[in-house]
């Protein structure tokens, strides 16, 4: 008769092992961008070359599932930074016009919850170009120093990540120097992407002519978006605690069957 207890007693064990065994487990999607632009330089074939700097804006912006948006645009002059934070992502820009130099930085690290969140940075320079010493067109070389790099992480329950870098140089609104293929996506979970430039510096030659007012503009940026669905499943310490816990209850039960006989 002193059986039932017993039994009464690993019943309840293994009920309690059972509501516990389902645990949420922890998912991370890491996402970041980045790019720096400088040494931005017009060098004519003859003559002179002057730039005067107009204006900088700054736009950040960062979102989430959860509802949670924020995006800012700066326009001081000649320098404009800006910054958004949300949970999951942040963004910061800097553009420099005074120096015709730009920072941007998107970031993205979403865990623990089914959701997702992006960000990106976009910076804008202007200013106007004029070439002195010399009469008809002339050859201008222009040269920039680039540098991006891009990195995504997806744990086991990571869905995508996605990051993006992007310049552009526009003369009198025509591209001369320009890059839109910085791009790396994963898809599924366990995966690693990346992508980088530079430093390095890289020149274009086009005409221009003399004594002509011609406008300048540069456009720049970075992307970051990831996310995470997140499943109640086993951890796997749980459960060989569990089994390891009936096999040794199972055993006890039927010594004391085998004593009691």
């Amino acid at each position: 008769m002193r059986v039932k207890p017993l039994k009464v007693f690993v019943t309840v064990l293994l009920f309690g092992l059972l509501l516990c065994v389902s645990s949420t487990a922890h998912a991370d999607t890491v996402v970041i961008s980045s790019f720096s632009f400088s040494n931005l330089q017009f060098n004519p074939a003859t003559g002179t070359a002057v730039f005067t700097p107009t204006g900088a804006s700054a736009r950040a912006a960062a979102t989430n599932s959860s509802g949670q948006t924020l995006d800012i645009t700066t326009n001081t002059f000649p320098i404009s930074q800006q910054t958004a934070v949300v949970t999951f992502a942040n963004a910061s820009q800097t553009t420099n016009a005074a120096n015709q130099t730009a920072n941007s930085t998107s970031s993205v690290s979403v865990g623990a919850c089914s959701c997702s969140a992006s960000s990106f940075g976009i910076g804008i320079f202007t200013g106007t170009l004029v070439l002195l010493g010399g009469e008809g067109n002339v050859d201008v070389t222009v040269s920039i120093l680039p540098f991006a790099t891009g990195h995504i992480t997806t744990d086991q329950f990571g869905v995508r990540g996605q990051a993006e870098a992007f310049y552009n140089l526009l003369v009198n609104g025509r591209s001369v120097l320009s890059q839109d293929q910085l791009l790396s996506e994963v898809v599924g979970p366990n995966q690693t992407g990346l992508f980088g430039l530079g430093p390095v510096t890289i020149s274009h030659v086009f005409s221009l002519q003399f004594g002509v007012v011609n406008t300048v503009e540069l456009r720049m940026g970075t992307v970051a978006f990831g996310m995470n669905e997140v499943n109640e499943v086993p951890e796997p310490a749980t459960v060989l605690l569990l089994v390891s816990g009936v096999g040794f209850m199972a055993g006890a039960l039927k010594k004391r069957r085998q004593t009691i006989d």
